[in-house]
């Protein structure tokens, strides 16, 4: 009988341990005025995405992030490009202008740009533990353009996102959640259509393993919003989805600049019945990109004694 009770104590003891103290984030480049440059630029910093997907993180208060990535390889002089800037807001949220993942008519990941707004949810937070987020993304029109014919594409995404730590393999770090896209098709021109609209529930999901101190490995997978349409034909463009994956290196030369290097693929999934044989890949890609962390808060309490904490 003393054993199962010791047993019992030692495991309430262990779970009490494991909850007792909320983990602090990182408090970010010091704001005070004799901080040099280099211990402001030192960070520490921290990123709020993994490739496409937004984590359950927002970057600091008084803080700016510009990133970006490219690709040539998904057609033949042709680039394909995807950006964002954010802005800290507080410590709980981020405004943003970033492109989201979408498949376009020509069978290329050509993401949609959006602006909105990405927040963690307010709650403390505890080892292995779940945090949760949510990016709201209003779409900004995109338009291609076939021949007289203008396809103007859209997509509106809600993320509710999750980002899980776990104290006996802090090097791992897993992500997931669910896209909530509102997507829209339309036709100008030559051709005076009702515009296609549609709503669609994609999971998202991630991992980020920390290699060293400067290096990790990124992956994630998703599905996106995949526009049809056949230029040239009377067909009706219609609103699918497809599989969307990159996995890659994120590498931090310096604290306040982080260089990615990733390869990605998109598979043909629509009405989850996925193309068979060769054709199942549609296309493959090497992506780099780059993001870099402006500390203005803290650069402005430098020279100015302003913002300073």
């Amino acid at each position: 009988m003393v054993r199962p009770l010791a047993i019992l104590l030692s495991a309430l003891t262990l779970s009490r341990v494991a909850v007792a103290d909320p983990v602090e984030d990182a408090a970010g480049p010091p704001r005070k005025k004799d901080s040099t440059v280099t211990q402001i630029m030192r960070g520490p910093f921290q990123t709020s995405r993994l490739f496409a997907m937004p984590t359950a993180d927002v970057l600091g208060a008084y803080m700016l992030s510009i990133s970006g990535e490219g690709s040539l390889l998904q057609q033949t002089g042709l680039l394909t490009s995807a950006g964002v800037l954010a802005v800290g807001f507080g410590d709980l949220a981020q405004l943003e202008y970033r492109h989201s993942a979408a498949i376009s008519i020509g069978g290329v990941n050509a993401p949609v740009p959006g602006v909105g707004v990405q927040v963690k949810i307010p709650i403390p937070e505890y080892p292995n533990v779940p945090v949760f987020g949510v990016a709201f993304r209003l779409g900004v029109p995109r338009t291609e353009v076939f021949g007289p014919t203008d396809v103007i594409e859209t997509v509106t995404d809600l993320y509710i996102v999750g980002r899980w730590r776990f104290s006996a393999f802090d090097w791992l770090t897993l992500h997931g959640g669910t896209r909530i896209s509102s997507a829209k098709i339309e036709l100008t021109g030559d051709r005076d259509v009702p515009a296609v609209k549609k709503t669609l529930y994609l999971p998202t999901a991630g991992y980020d393993i920390r290699m060293n101190k400067t290096a990790r490995i990124v992956g994630e997978i998703a599905l996106a919003p995949q526009f049809n349409w056949m230029p040239g034909t009377d067909t009706q463009p219609t609103i699918d989805y497809g599989l969307l994956g990159r996995l890659g290196m994120r590498w931090a030369i310096i604290p306040s600049i982080i260089i990615d290097g990733s390869i990605g693929y998109q598979l043909e999934v629509a009405n989850a019945a996925p193309v068979s044989g060769p054709d199942a890949v549609v296309q493959w890609d090497i992506r780099l990109g780059a993001e870099v962390f402006v500390p203005w808060g803290a650069l402005a309490c430098r020279a100015t004694g302003v913002f300073c904490d």
